[in-house]
């Protein structure tokens, strides 16, 4: 009979290099180990020689920067999605799109299962399963941290040291995530509440605001349905364009959240979130909907992104909610077109300019100097019949 064929979400990591051996060990399987590039900048011929090296029949890699932002950074900023006020959702908006992909090179593969290296603390796990359920519904996923006896990374390091495969598990201070949108960090001090940090212990991406050049920095973003096409008066590639932001921004000390959450099986959690270009295209994107949408639209549009962030949050990219509210926002963006300008600096942004065709701004409407409409004096009616309830109920209170 033929090897049973797992697919596995390969980071190179402790974990999943120990995965690897152990799959094929447990099964008889023969393993794929699929990898990608979301702006993490991995090494790719460091990675294929590693799989090989432990076991794996095929390392499959794939640069999806462009695919990351344009399909599910944009759509997140775009729905104005920040999950508990905050967290603009950048590794949760990078797991669906490698468990889409390692979906879909299942099937084309044959592969019977998939296998992913999340543990049951986090919130990643449930965003592999949940996406794996929708997409592939018939293949068998297997999470080897919920079944195998190994107790902590220490244990895995005996593991592959006793296969003979060189292993050792990093004393690190802090678990650090990284993508395009957003650099992530936990652990260490961090997990400690009451005590402050250095910032240039953890930031990578942003200076802190002492750092900072005093004249800041200029940027002007233009926006097409919604979707950002061009910064500075120049036409960029959505994984460029925000990579040009995150450099930018990070340097005038834009973007950082500091957030306790909480993930979706309860447990609360501290991060430090860099998400420097993300923060200043939510900023835009903002402006561009107050100029362009009226109350209505805006009122709907705010409670649906914060369902839309939940459901990132939560693994539910792939369902048929998080696409109906897709749906909305695709249908409402059909005016979001304009160029916001902004003033970074300081960790501070400044509007210095903002235009659309599409504005429902009028400077005629609102002067004080003109009344084409005739506003003041339809007014005496518009304000009376808006006063009707208070008049009565103010006659109700009167004594008698």
């Amino acid at each position: 009979m033929p090897r049973k064929k797992i697919m596995l979400a390969y980071s190179g990591g402790l974990d999943t290099s120990a995965i690897i051996p152990w799959l094929i060990e447990k099964y008889d399987a023969e393993v794929i180990a699929y990898c990608s590039d979301l702006g993490n900048a991995p090494d790719e011929g460091w990675l294929a020689r590693r799989a090989k090296e432990l076991g794996a029949a095929e390392f499959i890699f794939e640069d999806l920067k462009e695919e990351l932002t344009r399909d599910y950074i944009f759509p997140a900023v775009r729905a104005g999605a920040a999950y508990q006020d905050e967290y603009l959702l950048g590794t949760a908006l990078g797991r669906p799109l490698i468990a889409e992909r390692v979906a879909l090179i299942a099937k084309q593969r044959g592969a019977e299962a998939i296998a992913h290296g999340a543990t049951g603390k986090g919130n990643d796990q449930i965003r592999f399963e949940r996406a794996w359920a929708y997409l592939a519904p018939d293949v068998e996923v297997i999470a080897p941290w919920k079944i195998w006896d190994f107790k902590g990374r220490s244990d895995l390091v005996e593991y592959l040291n006793a296969k003979g495969f060189d292993a050792h598990d990093k004393e690190t201070r802090y678990s650090v995530d990284v993508n395009l949108l957003h650099r992530s960090c936990e652990g260490g001090i961090l997990e400690e509440l009451e005590k402050e940090f250095d910032p240039a212990e953890i930031y990578a991406w942003t200076k802190p605001h002492t750092h900072c050049a005093a004249d800041g920095a200029d940027v002007s973003v233009e926006f097409k349905e919604g979707y950002p096409i061009s910064l500075n008066g120049i036409a960029l590639t959505p994984a460029k364009l925000l990579g040009e932001l995150n450099r930018i921004g990070g340097e005038q000390g834009i973007g950082v959240a500091d957030l306790v959450e909480e993930r979706t099986n309860g447990i609360k959690s501290r991060g430090v979130y860099e998400t420097p270009g993300g923060t200043i295209l939510h900023k835009c994107c903002r402006i561009l909907k107050h100029m362009c949408w009226d109350r209505p639209t805006l009122t709907i549009a705010s409670r649906l992104g914060s369902d839309y962030a939940d459901l990132v949050y939560d693994g539910l990219w792939h369902s048929d909610a998080r696409k109906a509210i897709d749906a909305f926002f695709t249908q409402a963006s059909g005016v979001l077109s304009g160029t916001i300008g902004l003033k970074l600096t300081n960790g501070h942004m400044f509007i210095t300019g903002r235009s659309s065709p599409f504005s429902l701004y009028g400077k005629e409407l609102v002067s004080f100097e003109h009344d084409e409409f005739g506003l003041n004096k339809a007014s005496h009616g518009f304000c009376r019949t808006l006063s009707y309830r208070q008049w009565q109920a103010g006659k109700r209170r009167r004594p008698s």
